[in-house]
């Protein structure tokens, strides 16, 4: 009897985290792949990233604090799995200098909107930015968090989040008034 009972208890917990996640996903899927797509600048390594996140969210949801804690941890793994794909470029450019000389793919036909080619050299410009500039106008910009929520999820202090905020926009600024 108390077997039965324990497996239908599982089976229920099982059904309700499903569930959980299944409603996380729905809310936060675009918002993340956005912060991804930002941080890593290529749509299938930010897909990847996210996916990633929520894959470890399923088998690490016994070890959240609370389930209220699941849209942070969320956060966190896309930005730690959107650094480690940038260090991973990095590494593998400097080991092939000259495919930096042959420079990046022609366009293809879903590239030929005017909207989708300013968003793409937003996105480039933002690139290039230092890393804390980068995850801090993401988080600001694209997720929509506010200081206090940036400064937390980054673990700086909310004057670091104001002074890398105002840097990284005043550096997209310059970059986008040159290359006009």
């Amino acid at each position: 009897m108390d077997e039965q009972r324990a497996v239908r208890l599982r089976d229920s917990n099982e059904q309700l985290r499903a569930e959980r996640i299944d409603v996380l996903f729905r809310r936060h899927y675009r918002g993340l792949l956005r912060l991804a797509v930002v941080m890593v600048g290529d749509r299938e390594a930010a897909e990847d990233a996210v996916q990633e996140a929520f894959v470890s969210l399923h088998r690490n949801w016994r070890t959240l604090r609370d389930a209220n804690a699941a849209e942070a941890y969320l956060r966190s793994a896309v930005l730690n799995r959107g650094r480690s794909w940038v260090r991973r470029q990095a590494t593998q450019r400097a080991k092939r200098p000259l495919l930096l000389v042959q420079g990046a793919r022609p366009p293809g036909p879903e590239d030929s909107t005017l909207v989708q080619e300013e968003v793409g050299s937003l996105v480039a410009a933002m690139r290039r930015l230092p890393r804390r500039q980068r995850e801090v106008l993401a988080c600001r910009y694209v997720l929509e968090l506010s200081v206090s929520e940036t400064a937390e999820l980054l673990d700086i202090t909310e004057g670091s989040v104001k002074t890398h905020t105002h840097r990284g926009l005043q550096a997209l600024q310059q970059r986008i008034e040159v290359n006009r």
